[in-house]
């Protein structure tokens, strides 16, 4: 509530309670309002046969603690009858089964009850109508009004994103909500699919997530049940983000958990079932097909056809499946519409001594392929208790467990039987038939046969196990004047249980034994902890013109992982929030840490912030312009830090083998630092049109580097503080909304940019593999040869001995012929090494941009949401690239597409030659570049409330059906594989789901 609403429902009631009789004869007068003391009032329209109940309660606000609202109306619905709560929110009533109250009150929400039984002490809390700029924003240690905030904060509509979506890890909800962030989910494994999540751009070389506070305490978002989110906040700039110090170099996520309210004790169920389909699939050539490519390559490295017409034909007749193979290994191993179900039982109310939220959820997630699946379930109790009126104390546990299953065959890598799916050639018999009660498998490269590989490969299984509490409590030691605590411990806990039987391969024809699996039995456990303890204390100073909010406080922290890591951080913060006359903001932040991370005389870093605003809207110049609802404009600059950074890295450690030095530490690393400014403005037009705009100016200092060294020594190098990577961009938010009779509509888009440079690399450039930290680049550039095509009969001649050799100016790389990928030779040396290589491009999106539609009418609602990247550069590599390749470990089976190979017939083809290796042509290059850029449409829900008329009677006080589809549609420039995680063949694929659902309230 904010701080004039507050004191009008809050002000000395004496004087008032001597006009209270006056003003209710008013009332009465005019509204046909029974006196309240009436306790027995009773409709004289009423029919006497009916049933008639008596109603007692009390009604409070919403706000914590929850206070008493006096002389709210407490109308019959449909009728001019009712009563007015008194001064201490009391009221009574007579009325019959089945009638509707109508509970009023000016400033706040009217909230309807269905009376079906005689209440003594019904409890009904208004919610505060809040105008936009009085809305409140969770923050750094608080919450704050929009009129007021500074900073670069965003928050995620929780209704439109989380809320009933078939989402099983919250990260993924991000993605298409909140400008300035990059969300990209790699993986659909179940289990293991949560979004990576960047904010404004990368950083650093080294950890780059943002720190992710759920009520105060760092924590996996991915772990909490969406149901129990009640709300978002990204923090972004530095003014906002510098109250987190050196975890907060990457930006802030701060998730507040629902809690509960005052009023009777309500039910809800959430529940959705889901068909999952994976966005994209292979499409593998037939057998007969790849018979002919096989036959194609060997011919083209001047050997012999290895399949002859006839066994062609048979195997395109599938006439003898066991002697001549066609298999689709899709068919033989994937699970087409794998279910996802998930239900959630939600119970929560109170009074103005104790409130309280119970949600207990469970999780199913089915896997494409055998022995993949997830479940989870947890259970949140938020309560909240008044110990005094002025003593509230906070005390939430949480309890999650994970179990996740995978295939056996390496390490539980799914991944690794994805692989393979890709690699087993369509000529392979996936099983034969049994013999005397034995299995048989088609034999190929070690046994990894994708179908022996899930029905022999045994399984891995995962627990975790999640317990925490949290207890905060605030005494208020004088009005404004508020005393805050916290104190939070975790543990968490793993175990893992690998099992395979043993399996011996017998050849099919002769019965000689071929490769055996050995007995698998294996199990670890792991433990860690997490301890938080601090405090601190705020005062709000408010006059006519004035508001001062001050902020100071402490905290430490402590994390067990295993059998000897422990790392610890104590932390000082202040904050100052100063407004005049609602148009001149200032902040001041200051933040410092002491990290166990770093050696003596290192240990503390310190992040100040300052920010500036301006409310224009509120100058006397412009209010003649009554379509300017809200114009701010914002200036914010600081630091922050970024202390994840590994542990014991300033020591130097020795081998637990022979107690030799192996690894170097750096006495004198320290914090990778970043320096931010920010500048914006808000603008509110026409009471519905919003924007928000925001540019940035981002770099990084000191950024953790591991310099090359000489080979001979045998030892690793020690880090350094040495880099710089400047990031800037700008964001840009836009929102409509509209309200009209029986309906509404809202939209809301936003665009963002960022361009990320390194702009200092000591011992640079660095490379790994096709990718290339440099100087004025990206980082994670591309770094690729450069190529022209693909060489042609036109490019080569014969000599006198009448053998193939290239033309003047046509440089080879190898043993290339016509069909083969024509490399550029930068530097003209008439070689190709590192020389020749340059950097074309890098993985990092020019503009992420969502726009999300949301309207209703009546009963019915609908949303969509369009979430797309733009100037992407990616590349094919392995399975989804080369046509062929017939070595078995690292080999590939073509897919449909590859069919438009290069031949003397063919010279517009898109792919080399085949040949039984691609030799040269798999070397990175950017030939298989392509512009990953795409427009998805995340979800489109569609959603029916019951009417209440048919559900009261038997309980439900509403219920609402919806169906929605999770990513059905994909718009981008190739089809070969999905743009988002670019997956190939040991990537596990996206889901796209369908689903049903029901919400259903008690």
């Amino acid at each position: 509530m904010n701080e004039r609403l507050r004191k009008r429902t809050t002000f000395h009631f004496k004087g008032l309670c001597k006009l209270r009789v006056l003003f209710i004869g008013l009332l009465s007068f005019y509204f046909g309002f029974p006196n309240m003391e009436d306790k027995s009032f009773v409709n004289d329209t009423f029919p006497l046969e009916q049933e008639m109940l008596k109603v007692q309660g009390r009604v409070y606000d919403s706000n914590e603690p929850p206070e008493a609202l006096a002389f709210v109306s407490v109308s019959l619905k449909g009728s001019n009858k009712g009563v007015i709560t008194d001064e201490n929110g009391y009221f009574d009533i007579v009325v019959q089964k089945g009638d509707i109250l109508v509970f009023s009150f000016t400033g706040f929400s009217p909230k309807e009850f269905n009376v079906q039984r005689a209440y003594s002490d019904l409890v009904i809390s208004l919610e505060e109508e809040v105008g936009m700029l009085d809305e409140v924003v969770i923050t750094g240690y608080g919450e704050e009004r929009k009129l007021n905030m500074i900073s670069s904060i965003s928050t995620l509509d929780v209704a439109k994103n989380v809320a009933n979506k078939p989402i099983t890890s919250l990260s993924q909800a991000l993605q298409g909500g909140i400008t300035g962030l990059t969300v990209t989910q790699n993986s659909g494994l179940p289990g293991g699919d949560a979004a990576s999540i960047k904010i404004r751009g990368i950083s650093t070389l080294g950890y780059s997530d943002p720190l992710v506070l759920v009520d105060g305490i760092p924590m996996d978002m991915n772990d909490l049940d969406p149901n129990t989110i009640e709300s978002v906040t990204v923090l972004k700039d530095a003014s906002a983000a510098a109250i987190y110090g050196a975890r907060a170099a990457n930006g802030v996520i701060v998730i507040k958990t629902k809690r509960g309210k005052t009023g009777q004790v309500s039910v809800s169920y959430n529940s959705y079932v889901g068909i999952q389909n994976a966005t994209y699939l292979p499409d593998f050539m037939d057998g007969a097909s790849y018979m002919e490519m096989v036959n194609t390559a060997y011919i083209n490295n001047g050997g012999n056809p290895v399949y002859n017409q006839e066994e062609i034909n048979i195997t395109r007749n599938k006439s003898d499946i066991y002697n001549y193979p066609n298999t689709n290994w899709l068919d033989e191993t994937w699970n087409k519409n794998a279910l996802l179900t998930n239900h959630s039982v939600g119970v929560q109310g109170g009074n103005n001594i104790a409130r309280f939220a119970l949600t207990v959820n469970y999780l199913d997630q089915e896997g494409f392929i055998e022995n993949v699946g997830f479940d989870r379930f947890n259970i949140r109790a938020n309560t909240t208790v008044n110990l005094t009126d002025n003593v509230t104390v906070n005390m939430d546990f949480n309890a999650i467990r994970k179990d996740q299953m995978e295939t056996n065959l390496r390490d539980g890598e799914t991944d690794y039987v994805l692989n393979y799916i890709y690699r087993a050639p369509p000529t392979l018999v996936p099983k034969y038939p049994s013999k005397d009660g034995v299995d048989f498998y088609g034999i190929f490269f070690e046994m990894r046969n994708p179908k022996a590989m899930l029905e022999r490969g045994g399984t891995t299984q995962r627990l975790t196990d999640n317990m925490s509490i949290n207890i905060q409590p605030k005494w208020e030691v004088l009005p404004k004047l508020n005393l805050n605590a916290q104190y939070s411990y975790r543990i968490n806990s793993n175990a893992t249980n690998q099992k395979r039987d043993p399996f011996n391969f017998f050849e099919y024809e002769t019965g000689v034994l071929n490769y055996t699996w050995d007995n698998v039995r294996s199990a670890s456990t792991g433990r860690s902890s997490y301890y938080f303890i601090g405090g601190n204390i705020d005062y709000t100073y408010l006059n006519e013109k004035h508001r001062l909010f001050v902020l100071g406080g402490y905290n430490q922290e402590l994390t067990n992982s295993g059998n000897w890591d422990q790392w610890a951080m104590r932390s000082y913060f202040g904050k100052a929030n100063y407004t005049f006359n609602d148009k001149y903001l200032a902040e001041v932040t200051f933040r410092a840490d002491g990290s166990s991370r770093f050696g003596k005389g290192n240990k503390t870093g310190y992040f100040p912030s300052f920010g500036l605003g301006w409310n224009m809207h509120e100058e006397e110049f412009l209010n003649q312009y009554n379509w300017l609802d809200n114009l701010k404009v914002r200036l914010s600059y600081g630091q922050l830090g970024n202390e994840n950074i590994g542990l014991y890295q300033y020591q130097n450690l020795i081998s637990a083998g022979n107690g030799v030095e192996t690894i170097f530490g750096n006495p004198n690393i320290t914090w990778e630092t970043v320096n931010m400014l920010n500048y914006g403005f808000d603008l509110a037009i026409f009471k519905g049109v919003n924007f928000n705009f925001d540019i940035y100016d981002k770099l990084t200092k000191d950024i953790i580097l591991s310099p090359p060294i000489s080979l001979i020594g045998g030892t690793s190098s020690a880090n350094i503080n040495a880099g710089k990577v400047r990031n800037q961009g700008f964001e840009l938010g836009v929102n409509y909304s509209r309200n009209f009779n029986d309906g509404y509509f809202t939209i809301h888009g936003g665009l963002s940019k960022n361009k990320n440079k390194i702009e200092k690399l000591p011992g640079g450039p660095y490379i790994n593999g096709s990718s290339i930290h440099k100087e004025g680049y990206a980082l994670g550039s591309h770094y690729r040869y450069l190529t022209n095509g693909l060489l042609q009969e036109s490019d080569f001649t014969t000599d006198g001995a009448g053998n193939i050799v290239p033309k003047d100016g046509v440089v080879l790389w190898g043993d290339q012929r016509p069909g083969d990928i024509r490399f550029v030779d930068i530097n003209e040396d008439g070689n190709f090494d590192n020389s020749d290589r340059v950097i074309t491009g890098d993985g990092q999106p020019d503009f992420n941009y969502f726009t999300n539609f949301s309207t209703g009418y009546q009963n019915w609602d609908f949303e969509l949401l369009l979430q797309g990247v733009q100037g992407v550069n990616a590349s094919y590599g392995g399975a989804n690239a080369i046509p062929l390749n017939l070595n078995g470990d690292t080999g590939s089976t073509p897919q449909k597409f590859h069919s438009d190979y290069w031949t003397p017939d063919t010279p517009d083809a898109y792919y080399p030659r085949p040949t039984p290796e691609p030799g040269n042509n798999l070397q990175p290059s950017n030939y298989w570049d392509f512009d990953a850029s795409y427009l998805r449409v995340k979800y489109i829900q569609i959603g029916y409330t019951l009417n209440e008329k048919f559900l009261n009677p038997i309980g439900i006080k509403k219920c609402r059906v919806y169906a929605n589809a999770q990513n059905p549609f994909t718009l981008t420039s190739q089809s070969i594989t999905d743009p988002e995680n670019l997956g190939g063949s040991s990537t596990y694929p996206l889901i796209k789901v369908l689903t049903l659902g029901v919400n259903v309230k008690f």
